[in-house]
């Protein structure tokens, strides 16, 4: 089954055409205020940054992608969550563009209102999906969910509610 799965990730992303979600060139802004700050990390440094949380926050990892619809549609959840809870709760983007979108992972951000800095997956791909979790097969969108001890209390692959991230952000924040 998690074969299969891989399978259907790397059709996803290589069949051209793929841009379910993406901004189109005409909506784009030039305005480069608020644009959120993206940065390449490979496995180890984006472990580095959820560390970096560790006794001061929990943390909800997002793996997304512009060209996910499920992915877009969490994205207000999310950013409802962060604006709740700043000082409780950091939510780490993580963008699974291709290369070649990479430039577009910004402007979409901050179109839907996304200012925080966020995270673009760098390096091999099997190996980073293999790191992150064990039980995730590849599928857009995933999301992991940290207690501030370090301790993942949710995980899971696929889109969810509002409700569903809030009742995972408030167990995380019992611990």
């Amino acid at each position: 089954m998690i074969y299969l799965y891989n399978i259907l990730l790397v059709l996803v992303l290589l069949v051209p055409g793929r841009q379910v979600a993406e901004c189109s060139p005409g909506t784009q802004s030039t305005d480069t205020s608020n644009v959120p700050e993206v940065v390449d990390v490979d496995y180890e440094e984006l472990q580095s940054v959820i560390e970096s949380y560790r006794g001061k926050k929990a943390v909800l990892l997002n793996v997304w992608a512009t060209w996910c619809g499920p992915c877009v549609e969490e994205l207000p959840y999310l950013r409802k969550l962060q604006e709740e809870y700043p000082d409780k709760l950091q939510v780490v983007l993580l963008s699974a563009d291709l290369r070649s979108d990479r430039s577009r992972v910004a402007p979409f951000l901050k179109e839907r209102g996304v200012d925080w800095k966020t995270y673009y997956k760098a390096g091999d791909n099997q190996r980073f999906l293999n790191q992150l979790s064990k039980q995730w097969s590849g599928a857009l969108p995933f999301t992991k969910i940290i207690d501030r001890k370090g301790k993942v209390v949710g995980q899971w692959q696929g889109s969810a509610s509002f409700d569903k991230f809030e009742k995972h952000v408030n167990k995380a924040l019992e611990e």
